[in-house]
């Protein structure tokens, strides 16, 4: 089996997406560097279920029942929906969770946020 570019693409935006969110000093990007790990992953198994020569889960045919290999497989495009959703839940509550922090700390970077909160903490 060779491999092809939607095989290759999603792995690719993974890692580079992964290094982003390592190496982000901003929370704003590691939001989005996170929502677009979630696409990568959306995108690989999305490209698992459907291949290159097969043709859509609906059956008209009964000989199509006998060739199971020519029929793309529905359950990741189904799961992906899922997938979509809570992607996009999650996103939300980040952005939400950024903005009262911003509200009390005036600022979007991990470091300063961090030493406002640790001295703050050390107030109490």
């Amino acid at each position: 089996m060779a491999l092809h570019a939607f095989d290759i693409f999603p792995a690719v935006m993974f890692f580079i997406s992964f290094y982003g969110l390592a190496v982000s000093e901003n929370i704003i990007k590691s939001i989005v560097f996170t929502m677009v790990m979630s696409s990568a992953v959306v995108l690989f198994w999305l490209g698992v279920g459907a291949r290159v020569g097969t043709l859509p889960p609906i059956i008209l045919d009964t000989e199509l029942l006998y060739d199971m290999d020519s029929i793309s497989d529905p359950l990741p495009q189904a799961l992906m929906i899922t997938a979509i959703i809570i992607g996009v839940s999650v996103a939300t509550v980040a952005i939400t969770m950024l903005n009262n922090l911003i509200r009390k700390y005036n600022t979007a970077e991990w470091t300063p946020m961090r030493q406002m909160a640790l001295a703050h903490e050390d107030k109490d």
